[in-house]
């Protein structure tokens, strides 16, 4: 019976933490090779035409992928580099209508259609209200080029939810985490 049990819980364990609201996509542009990359530079925007909290978003992107590089083997050289490292942020909203009711029970009440309101005997419609959602997804775009040939070699996309402020940092981080993931080094 515990044996059951421990099965069923690890797998609504694993059900559950595999659900992400963050997809990562990636693409190899060439045959090259990556692990004959052995350095890498950024390439920008000047962090001057940004707004303060895209800005401060572009400075914390660019240490966490620093970060991944550095695991992944790469070294910075910002004088003769293997590898330029380009990376944008793009946001879009869409606009979700719901249609919503007040009444806890239904349009019909209690009772379901089987019920009528007193003292007119119609089923009740007036609880019903449309709501407007705005959503916003954040796209992350991370390129990894060659300065020799100058052509991407590897593309990483990491699309996520950023409702709000703080949810916009940690979707960020965790598309760039998870894009090094699939990184083929």
């Amino acid at each position: 019976m515990k044996f059951a049990f421990y099965l069923i819980l690890c797998a609504v364990l694993t059900a559950v933490s595999s659900c992400s609201s963050v997809k990562v996509f990636s693409e190899k542009e060439t045959e090259d090779n990556l692990s004959v990359y052995k350095t890498y530079a950024f390439v920008g925007v000047p962090l001057e035409q940004l707004d303060q909290a895209t800005a401060i978003l572009y400075e914390e992107l660019r240490k966490r992928i620093a970060r991944q590089m550095h695991e992944k083997g790469f070294q910075p050289d910002a004088e003769d580099p293997d590898l330029y490292v380009a990376f944008n942020i793009l946001t879009e909203e869409e606009r979700k209508e719901v249609t919503k009711s007040t009444n806890p029970y239904g349009p019909y009440g209690m009772y379901g259609m089987w019920s009528y309101n007193y003292p007119w005997g119609w089923p009740r419609t007036d609880y019903r209200y449309k709501e407007i959602r705005i959503e916003k997804t954040g796209t992350v775009v991370v390129d990894l080029i060659s300065s020799e040939k100058q052509e991407p070699v590897w593309r990483g996309i990491g699309i996520g939810p950023v409702n709000d402020p703080e949810e916009r940092f940690k979707t960020a981080y965790k598309i760039v985490e998870k894009l090094f993931k699939q990184l083929p080094v």
